[in-house]
Parts: C-alpha cells; structure tokens; sequence
C-alpha cells in the first residue's frame, strides 16, 4: 500500500512537471515580443532566401507544414519526412516575390539503398539589372549590375522504426550582388513521429539554418586610400579593401503538429499548427488547413505570423489538383495566393511530378 501511494505521489509530481513546463512554453510563445525591451534582431541576419517559402502547397497552408509535407518540396521543410517515400517526385517551383523580384525552387527525392530516401534541390533567387548610380552620375554610368542567391542542396532520411523518422540537410548558400559575394555552408536537422491518436497524429521537430557567417568579399570591396592626405608628393592611391562584417544565418528551430480532423469517405481534412523560434524575430505560430475530395482535388487555407504584433503577413489560400497518368505515375498542380499588407500580395504555382 506505501508503495502503491508512493508511486502515485511520484507519478503526480511528473505530470505537474510537465504541465508546468507547458505552461512555461506557451507563455514564452504568447508573450515573448515582452522580453528584451521589444527587440526583434530582424535584419540582424543574411541569407534572406532561406525564409522565403518552398511549396505552393505550404504557402496556401500559411507555411504550416512541417508535419504533413509529402509533396516533392518535404525536404525543405522537414529533412525527416519524406524517409518512407517508395518513388521518384520531380518537383518545381515558381514564385514571383517582392518588389519586382522571383524565386525559383526545383528538387528531386527518390529512394536509395539501405532503406533510406535521398534527395536534392537547387533554389535560386534574383533580380533584374538596375542601373549603376552615383553622386556625380545621377542618371547612370553606363554600367549595370544586378543581385541573386542561391542555394544548393542535397538530402538524406531514413525511418529508424515504423513509427519514427529523422534526416539531414547539407546546403551550399551564395549571395552575390555585382562583383561581389558571400558564401557558406548549413544544416538542417529534422524529426518525425507517427502518434496513433485519432486519425494519426504527425510530431514534427526541425532545426534549419545551422551554419557559418556569411561576409561580402570581392572586386567591389576594393578601393584607393590616401594614408596621409596632410603630406604632398606621396601616394594617394594605396590599395586597400573596407572590412567587410559577417552577418549569422537565420537559424530557426520549428515544433509541428498535424492530424486529419475529419476522414469520412472520400473527404479528408487536415490541420497543422507549426510554432516557429527564429533567431531573428519573434516567436510566432503558423496554421493550415487542407480539405481533399478523393485525393484528387485540394483547397487550402492558413494565416501565419500569430503572435506577432505588426505582422504583414494575412490570409493564404489555395487549390490543387492530383492526377494520375500512365503506368502509377502521377502529376499534382498547386496554387497558392498570400495577402501580403502593404506589400501586395504573392502567388506561387508548383508542379509536381511521381512517379
């Protein structure tokens, strides 16, 4: 009997433990633009690119996604869950972006040997040319020059159990503007867990981002110094370089949850709740929500950036189509539209190819 009441007393403590280390979490998420004197770090970090969103599909579910991914973009989002893919998906990607701007993702996953999924993916970013201006050339010097990053990828998951599934992502990132760039190297880590709650529950965990400084370095970074302008006769072009000051990679670690709230016949709905721990912002909360007839046609809605107080971010939508061709193959079209505020609004268009 004092055992029995011993192992309660035991147990209660754990669950009170628990439930206040949720409390803790969910304060920290809906109050956290209170610490640090309302401090943000936005524009404290480069390689704006990688929060750019991969997937007309994610972008109609306001980025929540990590946890229910399975289209040919699941790599970006959760390195962990394409690992029991059994096919090949070709995938890409179009997205015109702000200020006169596109972005542009294309990736490819396929099974490999030793019951693991392998995959990579090429993303770019860019601009048109822009004429060269300066104080003493107010309508242009005659040159031109231009900006765009870019982001190589590739790739690896694996199911360690029936249940749960975890992968990596090595990427190469460059940004260069005319003759000058920066480069490195990051990782992505990514988990997930198959809960048997309902009609399935999807936990998802993912760390992106993990990686180097990135600092300008180049032709344009060059110029001619006068050590000592008081002193006549010496030389005043010495070659000399600015320091150049290296900026962090967005580091961002996501929590995803997903369930099919409604699976009746040949309707399926699904919800996903992402919270999101970005290096620089606040955090924040994304929701979606997907509804599908027989697997065939989809719409999509979402709302991301809760929590965050002057958000520009409004409403997603979206809708698909899935269809299959000859011999098992198949072929999914996505759109997605993204009221952006003040900005306008983005649309994005993917094509997604199994097979």
């Amino acid at each position: 009997m004092i055992r029995h009441r011993s192992e309660n007393l035991r147990l209660s403590n754990k669950l009170k433990t628990a439930a206040a280390l949720a409390l803790i979490l969910a304060g920290h998420y809906l109050t956290g633009q209170t610490y640090v004197g309302q401090v943000s770090k936005r524009a404290t970090t480069a390689a704006a690119i990688l929060e750019i969103p991969v997937s007309a599909r994610a972008l109609a579910m306001g980025n929540a996604y990590s946890a229910s991914v399975s289209d040919g973009s699941a790599f970006y989002w959760n390195p962990a869950a394409p690992a029991r893919q059994t096919g090949t998906t070709l995938y890409a990607m179009y997205m015109p972006w702000l200020v006169d701007t596109y972005y542009s993702h294309f990736a490819v996953i396929t099974p490999a040997p030793r019951q693991m999924v392998v995959g990579a993916s090429v993303t770019t970013w860019g601009m048109d040319d822009m004429i060269v201006r300066t104080e003493e050339y107010q309508q242009g010097t005659g040159e031109k020059f231009d900006a765009g990053d870019l982001v190589v990828a590739v790739s690896i998951s694996r199911a360690l159990t029936n249940k749960y599934a975890i992968g990596f992502t090595a990427k190469y990132i460059q940004e260069r503007i005319w003759h000058s760039t920066a480069s490195t190297i990051a990782l992505d880590l990514g988990t997930l867990f198959r809960a048997d709650l309902g009609h399935g529950l999807n936990i998802a965990a993912v760390i992106s981002n993990y990686g180097g400084d990135m600092r300008l370095d180049g032709r344009d970074v060059g110029t001619f110094t006068d050590p000592d302008p008081t002193i006549e006769g010496n030389n005043a072009r010495i070659p000399s370089q600015y320091e150049m000051e290296g900026w962090p990679l967005p580091l961002c670690f996501r929590f995803g949850l997903a369930t099919d709230v409604v699976r009746i016949n040949s309707l399926r709905i699904t919800a996903e709740m992402d919270a999101l721990h970005p290096s620089n912002n606040f955090p924040s909360i994304d929701t979606g929500i997907e509804m599908a007839f027989r697997e065939l046609a989809f719409l999509r809605a979402g709302y991301s950036g809760i929590g965050i107080d002057d958000s520009v971010e409004g409403i997603s939508i979206g809708a698909g189509i899935k269809l299959s061709v000859v011999r098992g193959s198949s072929l999914a079209l996505d759109y997605a539209f993204k009221d952006f505020g003040p900005f306008g609004y983005l649309q994005a268009i993917a094509l997604d190819v199994g097979f």
